[in-house]
């Protein structure tokens, strides 16, 4: 069966897709300074000429990924609101199905090794060129704001009263996050993910829902 012929823009972004998957696999697994623009063409296969006719550098390709494992991210948050949203916002119900479900959801984030690597990669690269870092910290604001925003949202549509800013609650939740995917071990220890998982829930309940402990 013949495949249908791609257009234009789909050929583009086909070609910018398998770039970023290159540059995500390389960065994570031998780091950003070591990977060159040679080798995520390679990996691609595609030529140097495909690279350029879609980023205009490494760092800019380094960026785009960056922003596309946010929005995947925030992307699993925002489901949380939309699915089953027959219970009426602010309800005992439905606050208590938007806790559990953004519990679950964010105390397995940590464990995702190649996305904590790669935010390991963008800061140490933020640390040794300036250029790098005015575009990373704009990216850091933007991650900010738009957690912030998710915070409002759920607070509103679980009839939660904020102890804290969204802005506060969105830097809370993200450095510890950020601090225990960091901390967690590539190879898995179930006893050190075991109290990963509790102390990102206990900040959750205490910080973000106004609980005592469970």
């Amino acid at each position: 069966m013949t495949r249908p012929r791609l257009t234009r823009q789909q050929s583009r972004e086909q070609t910018r897709q398998r770039l970023l998957d290159a540059a995500k696999a390389l960065f994570a697994e031998q780091g950003f300074g070591a990977t060159s623009v040679e080798h995520i063409t390679l990996a691609a296969g595609y030529s140097r000429g495909a690279f350029y006719s879609n980023f205009r550098d490494k760092p800019s390709i380094f960026l785009e990924l960056l922003q596309r494992e946010h929005e995947r991210i925030m992307s699993g948050l925002h489901a949380i609101l939309e699915e089953d949203a027959s219970q009426p916002e602010g309800t005992d119900d439905r606050r208590a199905l938007l806790e559990a479900r953004l519990l679950d959801y964010y105390v397995h984030i940590h464990r995702d090794v190649p996305l904590y690597t790669l935010y390991l990669e963008a800061r140490l690269q933020a640390s040794r060129d300036p250029g790098f870092r005015s575009h990373f910290r704009s990216f850091q604001q933007n991650m900010l704001d738009t957690v912030a925003s998710f915070a409002a949202a759920f607070a509103s549509q679980a009839g939660l009263a904020l102890t804290l800013t969204p802005q506060q609650i969105a830097l809370g939740f993200m450095a510890l996050c950020d601090g225990i995917g960091i901390y967690h071990w590539p190879d898995g220890d179930a006893a050190r993910d075991s109290d990963a998982e509790l102390v990102l829930a206990e900040f959750m309940r205490r910080v973000g829902f106004g609980r005592g402990s469970a």
